[in-house]
């Protein structure tokens, strides 16, 4: 009898952390794929004109312009959760899921300072702005909403 009440603590023990692991691949790529492969034109409208010098929607340029830097740091911040083995605390988490697109944006702007033929974005502060709100809801969510309903987290 007690070897199998050691297996049923066993598949307990080992379901919570495929839960969690479970859990974060869904919200991160998820979102991840959501925000590359989601067709904006069943939403926003794209004024066409002739002379080539054509401007979006507002919702349009909402989506292109901010609506990624709230999504893809938010779900980088859950996929970087899954290293909770070497980051253990969410400050850590936190830095890294913002210094990495934080980074990635400075690096936009000095880009064209050394090599301007090629189009890699520009440098908008507003997008760090956005990084960070993305990265301080991702946070609130983890701590406050996955860690109070769900008790393996």
């Amino acid at each position: 009898m007690d070897i199998t009440t050691n297996s049923k603590n066993t598949t307990k023990s080992i379901s919570k952390p495929f839960a969690k692991i479970a859990i974060l691949l869904a919200i991160s790529l998820g979102l991840l794929w959501f925000s590359e492969d989601f067709s904006l034109a069943r939403l926003f409208e794209f004024d066409t004109c002739p002379d080539g010098r054509c401007q979006g929607s507002v919702g349009w340029v909402l989506w292109i312009s901010y609506a990624k830097d709230l999504i893809q740091p938010f779900a980088f911040y859950f996929f970087i959760c899954l290293g909770t083995r070497w980051l253990k605390t969410w400050q850590s988490r936190a830095l890294l899921a913002l210094a990495i697109p934080t980074l990635l944006e400075i690096g936009q702007g000095l880009y064209y300072q050394f090599s301007p033929s090629r189009y890699v974005g520009s440098f908008d502060p507003l997008d760090i702005v956005m990084y960070a709100i993305s990265v301080g809801v991702a946070v609130l969510i983890e701590q406050k909403v996955f860690a109070k309903l769900l008790k393996f987290w």
